[in-house]
């Protein structure tokens, strides 16, 4: 998505890092625990995540200062809760994003640990999906190569996520994202889908050098989908992809989907590397702060209603949010320009309301919340906060259990109606 400079926002918050000498706060790990087993697993939750906090990358100096919980419920970071009502074919996709920057000091311990403190977290939304956002990265604009970085999650700690998820009955979607930073900092206007490889056939061999991995975790793990890219626009005419595509389905034999971006989709954009695919939508609506739900919603309706039904019905809204700051409409995803602008967390929970709505109205098959970071605590959410795009422990977040509320109600009422044969 791009900011008001024409530009997309770059690589998403990093994870980040608590000074030694200041407590880190996790889950509460001193709940009562039913047997010795849980007690233990607890105890090395709190201890391996405080040793292993100081090695995230990029530490931004507010998370130095104490901060009080936000009064969200801490659950037993151990337990093991299972949807109510797993996803299966025809269902909505109720799910959020969950972005992961690798710490590459944290043991599989601590990363099970993570996987099972988030995945609890999605299901006491109401969630019956997740996708997993994370970065592989490359040298320049015209570079022919990418790579997992030191903050790209490996395919074997992918593999221990999608086991936790597998016990709870979760879908997971796995979205390898292209991180900007370097972009950026070669042009401040670059974004991914402005990419030049001097040789293409070059960096798409790079790529499904990359991807494979990926992908044949994703098929152990019994991920539901698989991105195979996520706002490439300017590759998406290549002529590689269908060996990319081939490749992918060699070993990974679940849904293959592309991340189109909101302005290919709003100008019917065919020319993407599957038929199969989704949207991050950041729509701009020139609106101000004051304006309702109602006519939020009126404005999403517009934006969407451009599509017929067929691809309306089909649509998964695969990344979905707004900055919680005033001013924010016209250019929901402008992250860059927003740093000093005050926070409105009515601008955002307004907006969550609204797609909530249209999303219901338009019958759309899904959608995924952007977003919350894989090495948050939703016990403790304030410090996450600087990331203005989060809804992690803001009043987004209640907008965000309600709706999935509404939707499984009408999904269930539904379900009866067609059992009955009424």
């Amino acid at each position: 998505m791009t900011d008001c400079r024409g530009a997309r926002r770059g690589g998403r918050v990093s994870a980040l890092c608590a000074r030694k000498d200041v407590p880190v706060h996790t889950q509460a790990v001193g709940a009562k625990t039913r047997n010795n087993r849980k007690a233990s697993l607890t105890l090395m939750l709190g201890c391996a995540l405080a040793l292993s906090a100081c090695a995230i990358p990029t530490r931004p100096a507010w998370l130095h200062k104490h901060s009080a919980s936000t009064g969200a419920e801490s659950a037993d970071p151990t337990a093991v809760p299972t949807v109510a009502q797993p996803w299966h074919a025809g269902m909505r996709q109720l799910g959020i994003q969950v972005y992961w920057v690798a710490n590459r000091t944290d043991s599989d311990t601590v990363v099970q640990l993570k996987a099972r403190r988030i995945i609890n977290y999605a299901i006491s939304l109401g969630a019956n999906s997740i996708a997993l956002t994370f970065p592989f990265y490359t040298y320049g604009i015209g570079s022919d190569q990418v790579y997992a970085g030191p903050a790209t999650p490996n395919p074997a700690h992918i593999a221990a996520f999608l086991a936790e998820a597998a016990k709870s009955h979760i879908r997971v979607t796995l979205r390898p994202l292209l991180n900007e930073t370097v972009l950026i900092a070669e042009n401040p206007i670059a974004w991914r889908g402005m990419i030049q490889p001097t040789s293409t056939a070059a960096w798409f061999r790079s790529y499904l050098k990359l991807l494979l991995p990926y992908a044949e975790v994703a098929q152990a793990g019994h991920a539901a989908s698989f991105v195979i890219g996520t706002e490439l626009e300017s590759l998406e005419p290549a002529p590689e992809w269908p060996r990319v595509i081939s490749s992918i389905r060699s070993v990974y034999k679940g849904q293959l989907l592309y991340a189109e971006n909101f302005d290919e989709f709003a100008k019917h954009d065919h020319v993407l590397p599957l038929t199969t695919f989704t949207i991050d939508a950041y729509p701009r609506f020139q609106l101000p702060d004051s304006t309702s739900v109602s006519r939020l919603t009126r404005a999403w309706d517009h934006w969407l209603s451009t599509h017929n039904r067929a691809v309306l019905h089909q649509l998964v809204l695969e990344e979905v949010g707004i900055d919680a700051v005033a001013g924010s409409y016209p250019d929901p995803g402008a992250w860059a320009t927003t740093t000093s602008a005050p926070i409105d967390e009515t601008v955002q929970a307004n907006w969550y309301e609204a797609v909530c709505r249209a999303i219901e109205t338009k019958g759309l098959a899904g959608v995924y919340w952007w977003e919350v970071n894989f090495d948050a605590d939703p016990a403790n959410a304030r410090p996450w906060q600087a990331d203005r795009l989060t809804f992690l422990g803001r009043p987004a977040q209640q907008v965000i259990k309600n709706c999935f509320a509404s939707i499984a109600v009408e999904t269930a009422t539904s379900s009866a109606y067609a059992s009955s044969g009424t």
